[in-house]
Parts: C-alpha cells; structure tokens; sequence
C-alpha cells in the first residue's frame, strides 16, 4: 500500500514553482537533480558515541530524501582514530571496516528515495573538541576557544536565559573550552595519511561525494586561522604555511581515490574574530584548491566563537562571500550556500549567479518536505531560528523542534523505512577490477565507480 507521502509526491507533477531550484545540476561527475541539497548537521543520533549508524540516523536522512532534496550531506563523519576520541557527544565514525556496513545501508536507503548523499568526512574537532577522559584535544597551538555571548544568536541568548544552567562551569557543555595541546608534526602526517584511507573506505560505501570537513573553526579551520594557530614550523605563520594542511588533506585524498566521486570543501567565508583568518585570505585559499581540481565549495561562517554567522537569524547573509569565492573559482565549479529558506530570495541567488546550489539545516529539521511543497507551490512549516534544536546539543542531546514533533522519531514511522530491493537484485562491489556490479539473475552492469588507491584497491 503506498503511504500518504508517497501518493502526495506522485501527484505533484508539471512546471514547479521557482525553476531555478529543480534545474539538475553536475558536481563533478555526480549528477543531482535539483539545486537544494541538506546541510550537514550534528544531531547526536548516534547517542551511544561507538560511531554506528542506527535505524533513527537512517531514517531522518530518508525523511529528507523522500521530501525533496536532491543532495544529502551528512553530519560530520570523523575520520580518523585520534578524532573520534574527541566528539562533544557523539558522531558518526568512519576509519575502519566495521563502520562501512551501515554507512553503505544508510547510502542505500537515501539513493532508493530518490536523493544523492555526500559525506561531510572530518579530520577532528581541534580546540572544539571534549574528551569524555578529560584528554587535552589535539589542535594547531594550545588557544582554547573563548565563549562570548555577545556573538551567540540573540535568540539563542533569550533561551540560555530560561536554563542559566547552560553555563555552569560544572556542567560539561560545549560553551566550556578544553585547553587543548599543540599536535606534533608526526601527527599531523599521520592524521592525514589515516584520512586518506579513511576516503577509500568512504567510497566503499557507496557514498557519491566526499565534502572535506573545514568550515566554523573544526581542525581545519584552525590551521587556516592565525587566531588559533600560533606554530612556528612549516604548518604555521604564513597564509601559504597555514593552508598547507588543508591542501595536504585534500592532496591525499585525491591520491587515495583519484576521480572516483566528487570531493568538496567547506569552508566559513569568513571567521568574523579578531586576528582571525577573513574572506581575502580565504579567497585564496579557495582559488588554490581550485587550481587543484575541487569538485565544490560550501559556504558557512564564523566559528564556535561566533556562532551568530554560523546559526544567523535571517537569510541571505553569506551570499556576498558566496560570490566572493565564485569570482576565484573556474565557472564549471559550483558554490552551495546555506540559510536561505525563503525560496524566491534562494532562486532568485541561482538566477542571480550568487551561488549554484542552496543547503538547508534548520528549515529542513521543522519541515523535511521543504522541497517538495515549494516545487508544488504549497505552503511549508518556515524556521523560526528560535535555536531549541541547537541548544539540546550544547547539553550533549538529539536535536527536537518545537514545531515538528517527528523530528527525532522517524525511525518508528513507515514511510521513511526503505522499499524493498527489485527481485533478484543485489549489490556486488568488485574491488579487484576497480568497478562495481549491479547484479541480477541474467547480466551483470558496470556503474561508475571507479578510484585509484595505495591499498591494493585496483584502478582503471
């Protein structure tokens, strides 16, 4: 029997309403359908901090899949062993084989309502990161970040002033810094060559993008940041220095699985801190991976210290450095940018050349069949930014919205489980001759999926 949600969309068909934003769209040699992909956002699903995938993750992305969004970008993925012991909570993990299975699942189930995904894959929290055993998190330099609630959202603020809680110093929240320690140039070598593997195994899964993990102060950040980083060897200092690991990252993925799938970045346009890395600088750096064969940029902005430009309180507002970025990048190389939920400002950037796709986080939290309802021209559930979801996970919980009351219990509603695989149908992944299979009981068909490797994964 079909469910309500699948026979709504069947009828939603003819001319959609905003263009703009069902053209599809090519990132690489990935093709997506239209030009509203998901945000990545952390919210804390995985709860028991092992790094799995559970029914409840893989069902949220399903619910935004079915509703409409051509591209889901998945929460940070940490990447490496040395990261994933510094999640605030939890995340995602994916740097050995055991993690692989349910990212494939949770891949399978996205691709059957109609969607592409891209791992948003994470090198480490840096300074941003807690270690329940109370380790010093490894980062750049040892600058703790600094908690000012001048640059929260003021909404957020009006929250905070309801549980004052929030910033008792006995209580672990992410509003306390750990004084983290300067990582030496050993492990930054091998945090990178581990991350490169990590990239492999990304595309065992199945996943049609790799989205480098750089934007609002993560580990990343921090090296580009003159605010944070301090060092005075090769990976400090200059901007050509500070950008090093960044490019070191992207360099080694590359090695890892060549042209196989699309690889990405996020980035803040701008960190909006003093002595902090800004938009120039960050054009270059921007213009740098360009010239080296970035598939796509992501916009964010700010950081943990200036969360009121990551979480902003209108739309619209990183759309400049969207530009900004688009004007040092070759045209072929798309720009997404978050935070626009009003669709005709959205289309009408695209049209406008501002940027080429559009990500949605909290919008698409309180109404997950955001894009399906603008393609129809019906009304949809819009965001209030009132910040509740953000603030459960300042605590250490899954994100709730105050105005979708689904949102944390997919996994308990039917039309968000998968269909059922075509009869006879399975999935063999052939490393040894560097292509995958889709087989049947007659033939077997070649997709596209092939990457080089150092690992004895063959390449064409």
């Amino acid at each position: 029997m079909q469910t309500k949600a699948a026979q709504v969309s069947r009828t939603r068909t003819g001319a959609p309403a905003h263009p703009e934003l069902f053209q599809p769209i090519r990132v690489g040699n990935c093709a997506i359908k239209n030009r509203i992909a998901m945000a990545p956002m952390n919210v804390l699903f995985s709860m028991d901090n092992r790094g799995y995938t559970n029914e409840q993750i893989t069902a949220y992305y399903a619910a935004r899949a079915q509703g409409g969004a051509g591209l889901i970008i998945t929460e940070c993925v940490l990447g490496t062993r040395l990261a994933s012991r510094f999640p605030y909570t939890s995340n995602l993990h994916l740097f050995n084989g055991t993690h692989v299975p349910g990212l494939e699942d949770m891949v399978e189930t996205i691709h059957a309502f109609g969607a592409k995904t891209f791992i948003q894959l994470s090198i480490g929290f840096g300074r941003q990161g807690h270690s329940h055993d109370h380790e010093a998190p490894p980062a750049p330099s040892a600058v703790p970040y600094e908690t000012n609630p001048a640059m929260m959202p003021p909404k957020m603020l009006k929250s905070i002033e309801k549980h004052p809680g929030f910033f008792n110093p006995k209580l672990p929240t992410m509003a306390q810094a750990q004084i983290p320690r300067e990582m030496t140039r050993e492990e930054i070598k091998g945090e990178i060559e581990e991350f490169g593997h990590s990239s492999v195994l990304a595309v065992l899964a199945g996943f049609d993008g790799i989205e480098l993990h750089a934007p609002h102060g993560y580990l990343e950040h921090q090296f580009l940041s003159p605010r944070s980083n301090k060092r005075t060897d090769e990976y400090g200092g200059s901007l050509e220095n500070r950008m090093r690991f960044v490019i070191e990252i992207y360099d080694k993925v590359r090695e890892m699985i060549g042209r196989s799938v699309p690889v990405g970045i996020r980035l803040s346009g701008d960190e909006h801190m003093p002595d902090g890395i800004h938009h120039e600088e960050l054009k270059v750096v921007v213009r740098t991976l360009g010239e080296r064969g970035i598939d796509y940029v992501h916009l964010s902005s700010g950081s943990y210290e200036a969360t009121k430009y990551f979480f902003p309180e209108t739309d619209g507002t990183m759309l400049e450095e969207a530009a900004g970025f688009k004007s040092v990048l070759p045209a072929h190389i798309p720009v997404i940018t978050p935070s626009i939920h009003d669709p005709a400002m959205a289309a009408q950037a695209i049209r406008g050349g501002k940027t080429d796709l559009i990500s949605l986080g909290r919008q698409l939290l309180i109404d997950p069949e955001w894009a399906n309802k603008v393609r129809a021209g019906e009304k949809f559930r819009k965001c209030t930014r009132c910040c509740e979801c953000l603030l459960r996970t300042v605590v250490g919980l899954p994100v709730r919205c105050l105005h979708n009351r689904n949102l944390g219990r997919e996994k308990y509603m039917p039309e968000y489980q998968r269909p059922t695989r075509p009869k006879g149908q399975m999935i063999l992944p052939q490393l040894g001759g560097g292509r995958a299979r889709v087989a049947n009981s007659t033939k077997a068909l070649p997709i596209d999926r092939t990457f080089t490797s150092s690992t004895g994964l063959a390449h064409e």
